[in-house]
């Protein structure tokens, strides 16, 4: 377990993360966006007056850019890989942080142990388009009597007595009127992409002390439920009301794969450690750690579900760039047989709705050479005959940019795999329904269907 702190001291490590000084004249989302267009490290912001902030620390750089490290390499620091990692190891270890058995949870004593008398004395950042400091990359915990459950959320400081914030409707629905969660900030990479992706995965009724990220991330009770023992910030609160009249226009990108609630909460205490320095998002903009958290949770859910479905494991990766936010999925596979790829694309839309383009190239294509996956469409799908669209009636994937009136449309996937040119004996034979069944099947079944149409037959004939 690598607390937050600790992650950035590695990400300088590294020279991927550099430290200035709070800007003064320009809002802090504004450099961060900024830095995250330009494909440049992650920054920490020292401030004299609140918190020290950190954006771009879950994120990396453009894939369409020729670059030593890749959009998933910090976070594979954060997760205790090495920054080189391959991508599916990235993606088994996010896997391995869900729902698991046999899991033996660990506990330690809270690092967040200093009071702080108001949360606007933290001097959280505020966007130029927002009207409230903004609180981002959270991880909301509610009790329940199976145990502490765990999601996204993210939100607004209305006062130094209530938060207006979003969070999954999962979440919603475990709490009563009044009842209490816990907001921690701050807390070290494995648990707030566990959060991720318990959420894309629709499990946050699952309790966190059955999922993997408890056997390496020690625990620690809250008012609100168990947090990481090493976070940076703790907010404990109550739901003060379900329908508030205020709401944020910008969404995190986990709201495009689950159904969010806004939700009023009074604070009752803010706890937190002696230099707290908690990471942030430029929500809305590309790049951002929101849209790399979901981009990866969900391709590591959809990499084992597919291997999983035949029994055996023929892709050899799926990736949701943050480059294209989510909407396409690409995805490399062995070709197991023709149609193959019809129904692998197939699958992975029956899966998820954040995308509605899938792109299959072959297995030897690597995930971190975005530029050969985009040429190899050109080279090899011939937009005639291997791009293959839809009805338009498909249901609506919910990432995708152009599509802003919430209606239906066509989906597509694009085989940009080599046509191996099947001989005629790997190719499956069209087998018609009459020959789907062995011939005494078939004599059985041809016998019942007689017998039954011979004495209707009769009765009719004794009626007349």
């Amino acid at each position: 377990m690598i607390p937050f702190t600790q992650y950035l001291r590695g990400l300088a490590g590294d020279g991927d993360l550099v430290t200035l000084d709070a800007p003064d004249d320009v809002p802090v989302d504004v450099v961060a966006a900024e830095a995250l267009r330009a494909s440049g490290p992650a920054l920490r912001y020292e401030r004299a007056d609140g918190v020290d902030l950190a954006s771009g620390t879950f994120s990396g750089p453009d894939q369409m850019r020729r670059r030593d490290s890749h959009p998933w390499s910090r976070l594979a620091l954060g997760l205790g890989l090495d920054p080189d990692a391959p991508f599916v190891a990235l993606l088994d270890t996010i896997t391995a942080l869900g729902p698991a058995d046999g899991v033996e949870p660990t506990y330690a004593g809270q690092a967040a142990s200093r009071t702080v008398d108001g949360v606007q004395e933290l001097q959280l950042p505020q966007g130029t388009d927002d009207v409230w400091p903004s609180l981002t990359l959270g991880v909301v915990s509610v009790s329940t009597a199976d145990g502490s459950h765990w999601a996204p959320i993210y939100g607004s400081v209305i006062s130094d007595d209530t938060l207006g914030v979003s969070t999954p409707a999962a979440v919603s629905s475990l709490l009563d009127d009044g009842g209490t969660l816990s907001i921690a900030l701050g807390v070290p990479p494995a648990a707030i992409t566990t959060a991720y992706l318990i959420a894309v995965t629709g499990r946050i009724e699952h309790p966190v002390q059955d999922c993997g990220v408890a056997d390496n991330v020690p625990l620690v009770p809250t008012n609100g439920g168990l947090v990481p023992s090493a976070t940076e910030l703790v907010i404990e609160t109550t739901v003060e009301d379900r329908h508030p009249d205020f709401q944020s226009d910008r969404q995190e990108a986990w709201e495009h794969v689950v159904a969010s609630t806004p939700l009023a909460l009074s604070i009752e205490r803010v706890i937190a450690t002696d230099d707290p320095v908690l990471p942030f998002a430029p929500v809305g903009r590309p790049l951002a750690d929101d849209v790399q958290l979901t981009g990866l949770s969900a391709a590591a859910s959809l990499y084992h579900r597919v291997n999983d479905y035949w029994g055996i494991s023929p892709v050899e990766w799926v990736l949701l760039p943050a480059e294209t936010e989510l909407g396409i999925c690409f995805v490399a596979t062995d070709v197991l047989y023709a149609g193959f790829e019809w129904q692998l694309a197939n699958i992975l839309f029956t899966f998820s709705s954040l995308f509605d383009t899938v792109v299959i190239v072959d297995e030897d294509v690597s995930p971190r050479d975005l530029g050969r996956v985009l040429g190899d469409i050109w080279v090899k799908a011939h937009p005639s005959r291997d791009w293959i669209f839809s009805e338009s009636a498909a249901p609506a994937a919910k990432r995708p940019r152009y599509r802003q009136d919430g209606e239906t449309g066509s989906r597509l996937y694009v085989n940009a795999a080599w046509d191996p040119r099947w001989e005629d004996s790997y190719i499956a034979p069209r087998v018609a329904f009459e020959q789907s069944f062995p011939a005494s099947v078939r004599d059985t079944a041809r016998q019942a269907w007689n017998s039954r149409h011979d004495a209707e037959s009769d009765d009719e004939r004794d009626e007349s």
